[in-house]
């Protein structure tokens, strides 16, 4: 089985292998690739070749298209500034929201980059690999705009929600009809904050997540969340209010007791989740410990819902021979 057909096996609920792994690889791409960050996102040639070379390096089933909470943000007005050759830009000041109409944002700064990347990526290892589009979640990116200062436009947060759901709607719509299999959206950056965010504006937030959930479904693909460091009870109430596909869980590190309680959650609500390893985020021996103890429980209880992500974006200046010692262990 390629990992295509294996990463939808997981989030079908019909893996019968290991899980399949979803690192996040952006600017080691273009590290490897011998280019500056800011050079690779800005041509659609450098970015879908140096996100292409590190797949076929390595061999996962998964090739994740970014890791940047400003490039939806950048496209409507806002400006980032770049601070080293391999980070992703930082958002210092925000846009307005109504000063651009959602046709224009998609032929904006690296959104359209984006959509080229990912169409060409489609053609180029799309039959063999899993590609999964990550974008910023509606939540963080409002709190990442009234951070910054940025002006939205509107008078609530419910109707700015509404309005940044023409946006949204468009890039999601987009992307999918380029038949992608899964969109992955970005609430990490809030950390536990997300559930507050959520409850403050329960329902629009609902309505919206609901619509982009459904776009994706429409087009035969699987909408994730990513989250981090969210406490098993934030996960139900996350799970229950906006259903998604899969819940990616970074910053977290499962005993037996709470991977036993996540397989539970994935068996009775079809829900798929990513379990992280700390690969360059903590000393070598934890990682290989981490993911010693979850390849036992998975031997023992065989979970068809879990697969392997890195616990964010994998360090840039990461040693590849820890990614192949990493590719070898989860082959085997």
């Amino acid at each position: 089985m390629n990992g295509k057909l294996a990463f939808r096996s997981v989030l079908q609920g019909k893996n019968e292998g290991g899980p399949p792994f979803v690192p996040f690889i952006y600017g080691l791409a273009a590290r490897m690739a011998n280019v500056s960050l800011r050079e690779m996102v800005s041509d659609p040639g450098y970015y879908t070749n140096a996100l292409e070379g590190v797949y076929r390096l390595l061999g996962y089933e998964v090739i994740a298209t970014s890791y940047d909470t400003t490039v939806e943000a950048e496209s409507w007005g806002s400006q980032v500034e770049w601070k080293d050759e391999y980070s992703a830009p930082v958002l210092v000041r925000g846009g307005d929201l109504s000063l651009i109409r959602p046709e224009e944002f998609l032929r904006s700064g690296r959104i359209q980059v984006l959509l080229e990347v990912t169409k060409r990526l489609m053609i180029s290892a799309g039959r063999d690999a899993a590609v999964a589009c990550v974008i910023s979640g509606p939540c963080s990116l409002l709190k990442g705009l009234e951070r910054a200062s940025g002006l939205t436009g509107c008078g609530s947060t419910a109707e700015a929600v509404k309005l940044l759901g023409g946006f949204l709607n468009k890039l999601v719509r987009g992307l999918c009809e380029l038949k992608v299999d899964a969109v992955l959206f970005r609430e990490d950056p809030l950390g536990q904050e997300l559930v507050d965010e959520l409850n403050a504006t329960r329902d629009a937030y609902k309505g919206l997540y609901a619509t982009l959930f459904n776009i994706v479904r429409a087009f035969n693909g699987f909408p994730l969340l990513v989250t981090r460091r969210l406490p098993m009870d934030a996960v139900r109430a996350i799970h229950n209010t906006l259903r998604p596909d899969g819940i990616v869980l970074l910053g977290t590190d499962f005993d037996d007791r709470e991977l036993s309680l996540l397989k539970k959650l994935a068996d009775t609500s079809r829900v798929s989740f990513g379990v992280p390893l700390p690969i360059g985020t903590a000393p070598q021996e934890v990682l290989w410990d981490r993911l010693g103890a979850i390849e036992s429980f998975v031997a023992t209880n065989r979970p068809k819902r879990f697969f392997y992500t890195s616990d964010g974006e994998v360090p840039h200046d990461i040693s590849i021979e820890v990614l192949r010692t990493l590719m070898d262990r989860l082959r085997a």
